[in-house]
Formats: C-alpha cells, structure tokens, sequence
C-alpha cells in the first residue's frame, strides 16, 4: 500500500497527518508513506486537492475537487481519520 501526503509547506494540519501515517506504516511494513511538497510556481502533483491531500493508492478516501494551485483544505482530515482509512484497506 502506497501512502502519499501532498501538502504545503505552511498547513497546520500536514504535520500531525505524515507523523501518525509514518508511525503506522513502521508497525506495517506493507504501507509505504511518501510526503509530498505543493509549492508554488510549481506543477501540483496529480490528484491534489489542496493541504493535506492523502492518497491512498491513488484514491483520496475523503474526496474534495482537484486543484491548480497550492491551497488548504477547509475541513482537512484528522490523523485518526487517515490512519482508520489505512487499517481498513490492510
């Protein structure tokens, strides 16, 4: 299983979110955690949908409409809530 965390380098949220997921994935060695850097003046990465973003083999599990641009969530996931979607999917 592919983690990706796409985040800016200002979110709030982003922190708690690649702290919790990276912690699973040293209890599970199946779960691979890749954070992700949006900066601006640069290409987003496929499947952004602003900071934090977290892919989980592709899929983002808690929706939200891709952007263009480095840009928060509004109702960004809790690290609790990424690491529930991970364990359901194990």
């Amino acid at each position: 299983m592919i983690i990706q965390i796409q985040y800016t380098h200002d979110c709030p949220n982003a922190g708690p979110i690649i702290d919790r997921t990276r912690a699973l994935a040293a209890a599970h060695p199946e779960v691979v955690v890749n954070a992700v850097l949006v900066q601006a003046r640069s290409p987003v990465p496929e499947g952004f949908a602003g900071s934090p973003t977290v892919l989980i083999d592709g899929t983002n599990p808690f929706g939200g409409a891709p952007t263009e641009g480095p840009a928060c969530v509004l109702q960004p996931p809790t690290p609790e809530e990424v690491e529930t979607a991970i364990l359901t999917l194990l």
